[in-house]
C-alpha cells in the first residue's frame, strides 16, 4: 500500500513566485506539538461551526484529512493521499474556497470543503461544489450534522450561489449520509464511474 502524505503544513513560506512553501511534519509526531483533537467519546463539549478562512486552519487539517483518507478514500493502494497544500491556498486567495468548520470547544474536528466560482457550462451563475467533508465519527449521528449542512448552504446563497453539488462515497454510512442532503432539498442527479489505469 502506498503511504499517505500523511504532513502537518509549518509556517508558510513564500516562495517568491506566489506560492506558499510549506514544511512537512509527520501525524502523529509528538515532536510536533499538535494534541489528538478527538476528546473522549463520553465528553459532549460545545459543538459550533462557522465560516473559517483557509490559511488560518491550514496547520490542523493534516490529521483530520488522514484520518478521512483512511476511513473513506477507495484504491488507496494505487493513490496516496498527498494533498496539493500550494493550489488550496491558491483558491483561497482567489475567494474560489469556502470552508465551513466544525469545532468542539477550541478543537477542529469537521471541515466542509466547498469550491466555489463559475462553472464551465454556465458561466453567468455561481456554483459550488462541495470538494470534500469529514467530520469525527465522535461527533455524527446528532441534529448539529444538519444545521451544519443547512449553514453552509446558507453561506453559499449568501455569496451568491445558485445550484450546490455534494459527492458522497457509496459505502459511507451505508449510503445513509443521502438522507441528510434529501432532507435539505437536494437530489440524486449523476453517478460517477471510477476506475484506477
Amino acid at each position: 500500500m502506498s503511504q499517505p502524505a500523511a504532513a502537518l503544513p509549518q509556517r508558510p513560506k513564500h516562495s517568491g513566485r506566489g506560492t506558499h512553501k510549506l514544511e512537512l511534519v509527520r501525524s502523529g509526531d509528538p515532536s510536533n506539538g499538535s494534541p489528538d483533537p478527538t476528546p473522549p467519546s463520553t465528553a459532549r463539549p460545545d459543538l459550533h461551526f462557522q465560516v473559517e478562512p483557509f490559511h488560518t486552519i491550514a496547520r490542523e487539517l493534516p490529521p483530520l484529512f488522514l484520518r478521512h483518507w483512511e476511513e473513506l478514500a477507495v484504491d488507496k493502494d494505487a493513490i496516496p493521499l498527498d494533498p496539493d497544500w500550494d493550489r488550496y491556498f491558491l483558491l483561497a486567495a482567489e475567494n474560489k474556497l469556502a470552508v465551513m468548520t466544525m469545532r468542539a470547544s477550541d478543537a477542529l474536528v469537521g471541515y466542509i470543503f466547498n469550491i466555489v466560482g463559475p462553472h464551465l457550462h454556465y458561466r453567468s451563475s455561481i456554483h459550488a461544489h462541495v470538494d470534500m467533508f469529514w467530520l469525527d465519527p465522535n461527533y455524527r449521528g446528532t441534529w448539529m450534522t444538519l444545521r451544519w449542512f443547512r449553514a453552509n448552504d446558507d453561506m453559499l446563497r449568501e455569496i451568491g450561489g445558485k445550484r450546490a453539488s455534494i459527492g458522497v462515497k457509496n459505502h459511507f454510512m451505508a449510503g445513509r449520509a443521502g438522507s441528510i442532503f434529501r432532507r435539505l432539498g437536494y437530489r440524486p442527479t449523476d453517478t460517477v464511474w471510477t476506475k484506477v489505469l
